[in-house]
């Protein structure tokens, strides 16, 4: 009866042994690593004090076969994150419009413009009072598990050549930061929704991971204020 004991006694502490040493799975979207955008690269390290509203183009997808009805999700929500981003007032041109101005419904930041582009420019200028334009062209795109996007952006002055703002970011959903941080970004916006973390669902939904991927981009643009320093001791 007590080698039954010693035994019952010795498995049990074996069992409570084998359950302390269990790893403790962490949350990526809550504590990282996450995913910094890298290929940016600005003229000065705020927003000129003249740059007060900007004319935000169409998402360009030259070369890749995306339906226009799902570039306008795409124009919708990099529209909605640039406003976010609150560096700016922001107006836009729909494609309509756009292909009113240039003849073509969307217009790469890296392909030759259109001729008499720039006086169409000074016209947009004159309707909309738009100090600079920013163009949004998709580099990459895969709406199928791991989800991808490729963004390229660009901020022109319209009464200048130098660009202030350009960035080129590759986001997939296989790089673990990547998906960390698209999570993340799905869980600041569910905080009021209740306590169910649905933030998995934005690696399946190809505009909201889109949305993750306008708001990175966007916040690599130079601050409306320089960054504050501190002082040399």
């Amino acid at each position: 009866m007590t080698s039954l004991r010693l035994l019952l006694l010795a498995a049990l502490a074996l069992g409570q042994s084998g359950c302390a040493q269990l790893p403790i799975k962490r949350d990526g979207a809550k504590s990282g690593p996450f995913f910094t955008p890298a290929n940016v690269t600005v003229s000065a390290p705020r927003l000129p004090a003249n740059i007060r509203r900007v004319l935000l183009l169409p998402v360009s997808a030259d070369g890749l076969a995306i339906p226009e009805d799902n570039l306008n999700r795409l124009d919708a929500a990099f529209l909605t994150e640039l406003n976010q981003a609150a560096r700016f007032e922001v107006v836009t041109l729909t494609r309509d419009e756009l292909a009113r101005v240039t003849g073509a419904r969307q217009l790469n930041s890296t392909s030759p413009l259109p001729p008499g582009f720039i006086d169409r420019l000074f016209n947009i200028y004159n309707q909309y009072a738009a100090d600079a334009v920013l163009f949004v062209d998709l580099t990459a795109y895969s709406p199928y598990p791991p989800l991808s996007l490729g963004v390229r952006a660009r901020l022109a002055p319209i009464r200048e050549t130098q660009i202030l703002w350009a960035a080129d970011v590759n986001f997939s959903a296989a790089d673990p930061t990547v998906a960390n941080s698209a999570r993340r970004h799905a869980l600041n916006l569910a905080k009021s929704s209740g306590p169910a973390d649905l933030s998995h669902t934005i690696l399946q939904n190809p505009t909201r991971f889109a949305a993750y991927a306008a708001a990175a981009t966007f916040e690599t643009l130079p601050p409306r204020f320089a960054p504050e320093t501190t002082p040399a001791k």
